[in-house]
């Protein structure tokens, strides 16, 4: 049923706000490109408790310390205009790395040709949607739970994404209705 929630949001999605690229947590990541190792490190030094997990699971998994790399995938995002580079960044699906997904979400990360992180989620979805904002597309990520799933839209404001509107879709029925439950 998760599965099903998840595809009707993202063809709705689809049908409303025109997405260019879109990814979501089970999605296969086989061909993606690696990332560089600067990336890799840039990511997961970011946040304390994220390099602490990530090198305990390669503790637990023998893997070579220090070398992040191994745990990302990419692929280029036409978030601008103007031609310039940006790539989505995400955990390979295979192998599984828990450090970087939640009980049915995936974390995610924009970086831009300089190795800055332009935006950081951690959803069941991700849209880059064909509207742009301040020189950036718009993004819609969906967090799905209780048989509902909440529709982010976030706009490119003041050097970073912030929530411009949210959506909540039934899964079952797929009806949408403006605004998010405050307990979402």
């Amino acid at each position: 049923m998760k599965i099903v929630g998840l595809l009707l949001m993202l063809c709705s999605g689809a049908a409303l706000a025109g997405p260019v690229f879109a990814n979501y947590t089970e999605e296969q990541t086989i061909g993606w490109a690696a990332v560089s190792p600067a990336v890799a490190g840039l990511i997961v030094r970011s946040d304390a408790d994220l390099q602490l997990q990530a090198d305990e699971e390669m503790a637990e998994k023998n893997l070579k310390p220090g070398d992040y790399r191994q745990f990302f995938v990419s692929r280029k995002l036409p978030l601008a205009a103007d031609g310039r580079t940006f790539l989505f960044v995400r955990p390979k699906s295979s192998p599984y790395f828990r450090t970087f997904y939640g009980a049915h979400t995936f974390c995610h990360w924009i970086v831009d040709d300089r190795n800055n992180i332009l935006y950081d989620g951690n959803s069941d979805a991700f849209q880059l949607l064909d509207s742009r904002s301040n020189g950036l597309k718009d993004i819609q990520e969906a967090q799905c739970h209780g048989g509902k799933c909440y529709l982010v839209k976030l706009s490119f404001k003041a050097g970073k994404y912030q929530e411009t509107s949210c959506t909540t879709q039934d899964i079952d029925s797929g009806k949408l209705s403006q605004g998010c439950d405050a307990g979402q």
